[in-house]
């Protein structure tokens, strides 16, 4: 620390949003979410908020499963201010059950095949991935460690998004003008927050956002093993979310789903699915019309199948998304848990360089 630096200066811990309501034992609150603040402020450079995925908590952005700092961490390193948000209900932010509903839990089993040791015919990334520390698998000291720090999470993407977007005003009158980080199941509730909040809002890195838009992707080797719905089931209502954004012309009242059309085939193309695209005229996405977004897809993730098709929704309502392959800037051997695997320090590298030029080419506007 400097001279004259608190340990205040540097992280903070507080709660946005939350109301009280009753049941039968008497009063809670529920909604609110933890966010912790790491860094300080030291230009007029905006603020950085990261939000975790499904089963992960905030600690997901502050540490490995090896005992390395976190991708927050690290950027907070390099003089910028960090916010690390707990969605509602999860972590450190409080869960009821009454209000809240129930928890969905992976087994160590799924998430091996998912994310730190798949087979090799799991989809045609999988055998790609060398980045994950250790064998991942059971016994080994760092999957029992990312085990560990597993959690129970919300399964219905429109109650995840719904919990969220009202708290967005309020974690900006913290926060002040910031950049957005997401990852996986976080990256519907950028978009929601970034429609409710498009001026405060400077910019968004979705780390392999959920996806891809309508339906479950085609590789059914995959999705059979560790998913509740069969690939190719309809999921998506509204394309990239489960609740519907702000759109031109507006949506009419009571809309249940966009229109869509269905590739005629789910069979893989040079290692890619065809999927679900947005049936023309197309709409258009107003409010993230000109925020800068990208889109950051690993090389061993099963992500790899199908993030362009996220990438061309935005494009066809109107949202000039940059899609960026970590491969094609060196960094190699990545799965779907890029944030915390043996190289997260390159990919942080790669999100703090695409946000000072993001920042720099906003300050010259």
């Amino acid at each position: 620390m400097e001279k004259n630096e608190t340990i205040a200066d540097l992280c903070e811990v507080f709660y946005v949003g939350g109301k009280y309501i009753k049941d039968d034992r008497g009063t809670h609150m529920t909604g609110q979410v933890c966010v912790r603040r790491f860094g300080k402020k030291v230009d007029n450079r905006p603020a950085i908020i990261y939000i975790h995925g499904a089963a992960q908590t905030g600690t997901h952005w502050e540490s490995t499963p090896d005992g390395r700092p976190g991708i927050a961490l690290l950027q907070a390193q390099e003089g910028w201010e960090c916010f690390v948000v707990d969605q509602v209900g999860i972590g450190r932010s409080r869960y009821h059950a009454h209000d809240l509903g129930d928890l969905s839990h992976y087994t160590a089993e799924e998430l091996q095949e998912c994310f730190t040791s798949p087979p090799h015919d799991s989809y045609p990334q999988a055998k790609l991935l060398t980045q994950w520390p250790g064998t991942g698998k059971m016994g080994d000291a760092f999957f029992d460690a990312f085990y560990a720090s597993q959690v129970g999470h919300f399964a219905k993407y429109r109650d995840v998004e719904r919990s969220f977007r009202p708290l967005a005003k309020d974690l900006f009158s913290r926060t002040g003008p910031a950049f957005l980080v997401t990852h996986s199941q976080s990256g519907p509730i950028g978009w929601h927050i970034a429609d409710e909040c498009p001026s405060m809002v400077k910019g968004i890195v979705a780390l392999e956002p959920n996806g891809p838009p309508f339906i479950y992707p085609g590789l059914p080797k995959f999705y059979a093993r560790t998913q509740a719905v069969q690939a190719g089931t309809f999921v998506r209502p509204f394309g990239l979310t489960a609740t519907p954004l702000t759109y031109d012309p507006p949506l009419p009242a009571g809309t249940k789903r966009l229109e869509f059309t269905r590739a005629p085939s789910e069979l893989l193309k040079n290692d890619r699915v065809p999927g679900a695209r947005l049936k023309a005229p197309a709409l258009k996405l107003v409010n993230l019309s000109s925020i800068p977004i990208v889109v950051v897809t690993a090389e061993a993730s099963y992500h790899a199948a199908y993030d362009h098709l996220t990438v061309q929704f935005f494009h066809d309502v109107g949202v000039p998304v940059e899609h960026v392959y970590l491969a094609d800037r060196g960094i190699r051997g990545n799965g779907h848990l890029l944030a915390i695997e043996k190289n997260n320090q390159e990919v942080q590298r790669f999100i703090s360089q695409w946000l000072a030029e993001t920042w720099a080419k906003n300050a010259m506007k």
